[in-house]
């Protein structure tokens, strides 16, 4: 039986993180990993009522199923999240960063109104975020 290159290239290696060139580690506190989580979270959500919203206007069952995966896959993204942060700072932050998102792709993609009222409340939403991380 022959090696394949890849058990050729790591035999006699010890490969480890902390064997790894400082350059291709990636050192993430416990906060950043949840900023990455939440927004992964965050933009799955927003692409499932994207779908859902498509799904609305032109009545395609693969758009309903593809919406409901993303709200899936969002799900299991936010269970490992809330590994890292407090449910409730969690719950601001990713209700923050939904909004934001699902109103840029709504002003932009589907041409919906933002009102002054609608900006003062980006506005607050990320306040809120800033006064948690204080």
């Amino acid at each position: 039986m022959t090696e394949s290159p890849i058990t050729f290239l790591c035999q006699d290696r010890d490969l480890t993180i902390e064997n790894l060139p400082k350059s291709a580690r990636i050192n993430l506190t416990m906060n950043q990993y949840f900023i990455y989580l939440v927004t992964i979270v965050a933009f799955l959500e927003v692409i499932g009522d994207i779908l859902f919203k498509e799904w609305s206007i032109h009545s395609k069952n693969y758009l309903l199923i593809l919406g409901i995966l993303a709200y899936m896959a969002a799900t299991l993204f936010w269970a490992f999240s809330l590994k890292y942060q407090s449910l409730s700072k969690a719950m601001v932050i990713f209700a923050v960063l939904t909004l934001i998102v699902g109103i840029l792709v709504g002003v932009l993609f589907y041409k919906e109104d933002l009102s002054t009222l609608n900006i003062v409340g980006i506005a607050l939403g990320l306040g809120s975020i800033v006064l948690l991380e204080i």
